[in-house]
């Protein structure tokens, strides 16, 4: 062949190679939405088991331990109402609405209850949100339930991000009055991690 017929050959091949790699680039393209598809559909499987096992778990606490459960629902309740706070007006006020919770002992001992003379919120300007709670109760019996509970606050200036806040409580619950009467803040909770090992 000459070089002229090689170069015509040549300009002839080139479109057809483009559409057989354009065709094999789409192929591939198929192949990983397919299986990217495919492991979502895995993952949504297994969430949606999680939750159903989440929800039977809380489902048992509920008939087997009563008094744990109602302990926990009273808990996320009156922390609520304590750690969400958007202003020294509520801030004030969050006493008295945390007052039908719990025993007079508690309102006179405990600190979420004591005043703030200072107007710390109107100074610092700082916003808290109630995030959740992990209650880890030590003991369960008809007429007093015992734990530890970690309260997770979210709080955070005008312009700033939130940064999360861990407060650490010793709380006891009488199952038969539906009261907290123990409050006891013991401090806050840090973590600290090693990227190294993330």
């Amino acid at each position: 062949m000459s070089k002229v017929n090689k170069k015509i050959a040549l300009l002839w091949a080139m479109p057809a190679l483009m559409v057989i790699a354009g065709l094999g680039f789409w192929l591939a393209t198929q192949v990983t939405v397919k299986t990217h598809q495919s492991a979502s559909n895995e993952l949504a499987v297994e969430q949606s088991k999680l939750i159903k096992k989440k929800s039977k778990v809380g489902t048992v606490l509920d008939s087997k331990q009563p008094n744990v459960s109602a302990a926990s629902n009273l808990l996320d309740k009156l922390f609520t109402l304590d750690w969400t706070i958007a202003s020294q007006k509520e801030f004030d006020a969050k006493a008295k609405q945390m007052t039908p919770y719990v025993t007079q002992d508690v309102v006179k001992n405990s600190l979420d209850f004591k005043a703030d003379p200072d107007k710390m919120i109107t100074q610092t300007g700082v916003v808290m949100t109630y995030d959740h709670m992990d209650f880890l109760p030590t003991s369960a019996r008809a007429k007093v339930v015992k734990g530890k509970v970690i309260v997770f606050v979210k709080s955070h200036l005008k312009d700033s991000a939130y940064a999360t806040t861990r407060f650490v409580y010793n709380v006891t619950y009488n199952p038969k009055t539906n009261l907290v009467t123990q409050l006891d803040r013991i401090g806050t909770y840090q973590l600290q991690s090693d990227s190294s090992v993330l």
